[in-house]
């Protein structure tokens, strides 16, 4: 069972990075008149999102299951590093900025009908990154230890069994 969701998630991340990638390639290429974004175009986009989407949030509730809900994101994205779940916020931030920013202009962000297709890379991204984490929650959560080496729960910031704090790094534990 535990290969084939494996298999699953290793699908899925790359039809979302195909998603990301075709959705960034339509907006830049629109302006630039290299391409412009056609109307039959959109539903694939779209749809792809839900190609994506379906298995994620069923996969994601493996991540989650035993977490508070106001650590859903924490949990869901644990098994990615740092780096990764930086840059998932930066994107979806991104995305925002790239649909808002015109009206500060006070122009319609809909005159751009490239912004639209800007959306999808949200529901692409995340994807990618809960199923990375997924992928590597196994080896992330196994290495989490206190300062003193003893292993700790995933979220948790100080030992269960002696009171010391997480290991800096979660990998390197130090014995003192």
């Amino acid at each position: 069972m535990k290969a084939f969701i494996q298999v699953i998630a290793y699908l899925v991340m790359a039809l979302s990075a195909a998603g990301v990638v075709l959705c960034l390639g339509l907006y830049f290429l629109g302006p630039a008149g290299i391409h412009p974004l056609q109307a039959r175009e959109t539903p694939v986009l779209f749809g792809g999102v839900f190609v994506v989407w379906f298995p994620t949030v069923i996969l994601m509730n493996r991540l989650t299951q035993d977490f508070k809900q106001k650590d859903l994101w924490k949990a869901a994205l644990r098994g990615c590093p740092p780096w990764m779940r930086v840059a998932l916020w930066v994107v979806i931030g991104c995305v925002f900025a790239a649909f808002f920013l015109p009206m500060l202009s006070k122009r319609n962000p809909g005159d751009a009908p490239q912004t639209f297709v800007l959306f999808p890379i949200i529901f692409y991204a995340v994807s990618f990154c809960v199923m990375y984490s997924l992928v590597n929650v196994e080896e992330h959560d196994s290495s989490r230890r206190c300062l003193n080496g003893h292993p700790i729960s995933p979220l948790a910031k100080f030992c269960e069994e002696c009171g010391a704090p997480a290991a800096p790094d979660s990998k390197v534990s130090l014995q003192i």
